[in-house]
């Protein structure tokens, strides 16, 4: 962005405390941040220059100084608005904010509203990608190809193995799903330098495209794979967590927030309050998030035998509580994920990349090769999805929820095994 406008500034008589009174010259310019800031540079005193003219005409050559560098006035770099971005978007870690737990496509958010989650994202994303590449360019040298090209180009910035457990990395082309994120993320970078009146020009990501398509079809695991993979896992909270995903559907923060006062074990219904990111508690984004559900057949069991072992059973209590942490805390899912339960899966036998999403993925494809209604999976999974047909938008009944959860029941079948042995 470039002032156009040619600097008159303005002078004005100040008087002093002590001494003739003096010629003092103001103008606005921008700063490196993009903040339109006043400037002032004292001329001389009114013994020098009796009149305003003389001293108007005193600071024609330091004005026109500064229209000479008009060209350079406030220009930004991507670094200096994401600055500025940060101190206005970013609420303290403490604010009360609707959280964006592992969102999925279709998923009701406020705009106005970043999460934790959400700022953590964009935290991550500008550090690994988008400062190295754009940080130091102008606002004005952002073009639309060179952004479209560069994102083709990205890669992960951390190794990973060429297959499961193969000891060569690599770095993998970024997920198409991040590229995208990463787009989305710099046109909102620039649609807030338009609306502080940073960049004159037309949003230059608008016109970047960038499909967040899947390269690979996402694996989803039969209730005979997740059999296998619950025989091979011994710890008890592993199983319970593996037990409720599978289940449930639940996502993985909000099955980290899960404490022993939120299921009813009378009315067999879970509530859902919270979800844990990190360490961070939050209230669940979407109003479709916070719906409770059915307490699944099978799952009660597990949860009154699991908490007759934990030694954290009160109601105020995390479920998924961490010995490590002596209860504070929930235990870290991903942590378990790469310990436990990927090691368990490969002992299995199981092909399929597995992740805590997995077990949401495949109770949604399960209850599709049963012919579920999609108005009962939309609620049992809790996902508000804009491209639903106008029929789905009928309240599916609560005997309906529980008859779609029947389908999990074959889950539990090695726990009553295990009892009658």
């Amino acid at each position: 962005m470039s002032n156009t406008r040619y600097q008159e500034g303005s002078i004005e008589r100040v008087k002093r405390a002590k001494g003739p009174d003096v010629w003092v010259y103001r103008w606005r310019e921008s700063n490196n941040d993009g903040h339109r800031v006043q400037k002032k540079k004292v001329i001389g005193d009114v013994d020098r220059y009796k009149t305003k003219s003389e001293a108007k005409a005193a600071v024609d050559n330091f004005r026109a100084e500064i229209n000479a560098r008009r060209e350079n006035l406030g220009k930004v770099t991507v670094e200096a608005l994401w600055g500025r971005f940060q101190e206005e978007k970013f609420p303290d870690e403490d604010a009360d904010k609707l959280v964006e737990d592992d969102a999925e496509e279709g998923d009701e958010l406020d705009e106005d509203a970043l999460s934790p989650t959400t700022i953590q994202n964009y935290k991550d994303n500008f550090k690994l990608y988008v400062l190295p590449k754009w940080g130091n360019v102008l606002l004005e040298e952002v073009r639309p190809f060179k952004v479209q090209k560069w994102l083709r180009s990205l890669r992960a910035t951390k190794p990973t193995p060429v297959e499961p457990g193969s000891k060569t990395l690599i770095h993998k082309p970024l997920a198409p799903a991040t590229k995208a994120k990463i787009r989305n993320q710099m046109s909102a970078l620039f649609s807030f330098a338009i609306l502080h009146d940073l960049y004159e020009d037309s949003n230059p990501i608008t016109p970047v495209q960038q499909s967040a398509k899947r390269r690979r079809k996402p694996d989803v695991l039969t209730i005979d794979q997740m059999r296998a993979l619950l025989a091979e896992v011994p710890d008890p909270i592993h199983r319970t967590a593996i037990f409720i995903a599978a289940s449930t559907g639940l996502r993985r923060s909000e099955n980290r927030g899960l404490k022993w006062a939120d299921v009813d074990f009378g009315e067999q219904w879970l509530h859902l309050r919270r979800g844990v990111i990190r360490k961070m508690e939050s209230r669940l984004k979407t109003e479709a998030s916070r719906a409770g559900i059915p307490l699944p057949p099978g799952l009660g069991e597990v949860l009154l035998e699991w908490r007759k072992q934990t030694p954290y059973p009160t109601d105020e209590d995390w479920i998924l509580a961490s010995p490590a942490k002596n209860g504070e805390t929930p235990i870290w899912l991903d942590t378990v994920l790469q310990r436990h339960i990927q090691p368990a899966a490969k002992r299995a036998g199981i092909k399929e990349q597995v992740g805590w999403h997995t077990f949401r993925r495949s109770l949604a494809s399960l209850m599709v090769t049963m012919k579920e209604h999609p108005k009962v999976a939309q609620e049992l999974l809790r996902h508000s999805n804009p491209r639903l047909t106008m029929e789905l938008y009928a309240q599916a009944d609560h005997d309906s929820k529980r008859a779609a959860q029947r389908h999990t029941s074959r889950l539990f079948l090695i726990n009553g095994e295990k009892k009658a042995s």
